[in-house]
């Protein structure tokens, strides 16, 4: 009786080896890369950011984004090519808004188009934003600018997998 018990607990500690190296990590771009897309969870400014209608605010929610901006859905495809499901149009449109590409693995970097900030003439920002989390539930990058009096922000946004 106890060779049997014996033989079973080592049989199953040798499943629980095998099980457990099946499970391989997920690589930067497969999580990035999510069929969901990413929706805009919260958007904070340190230092308080002041829009162009005299509204101060840390939490860009309040200040910044209109209710259309906040239904958003960012995808960035496996082909490099970022979109955008905008939140007030027809759900099945997608408009591709630029490119994407990782610059360093560490600290993690990714350059693309942020589709709701622009320079001064309107035209579409690439930027380098650094990723703080990226998991299969959350994508939150920092992104730094400096205004013309020399303000310096940065903007954390928080995404979740998109609905």
């Amino acid at each position: 009786m106890k060779r049997v018990i014996l033989s079973l607990t080592a049989l199953a500690m040798v499943a629980m080896v095998f099980t457990a190296c099946d499970r391989e990590e997920k690589t930067n771009e497969e999580l990035l890369t999510i069929s969901k897309g990413w929706k805009l969870k919260s958007a904070i400014s340190t230092p308080e950011y002041t829009n162009s209608d005299g509204v101060t605010s840390a939490n860009l929610f309040e200040s910044w984004f209109s209710t259309c901006e906040l239904n958003d859905v960012l995808y960035f495809n496996k082909s490099k090519a970022t979109e955008v499901k905008h939140g007030c149009e027809d759900k099945k449109t997608k408009q591709t808004t630029g490119t994407w590409s990782f610059q360093t693995e560490d600290p993690l970097v990714l350059n693309f188009r942020i589709h709701f900030f622009e320079d001064e003439d309107g035209s579409p920002v690439y930027s380098d934003v650094d990723v703080k989390e990226l998991t299969e539930e959350v994508f939150k990058y920092n992104y730094t600018w400096e205004n013309e009096s020399g303000t310096r922000y940065i903007f954390t946004m928080t995404y979740i997998p998109a609905k």
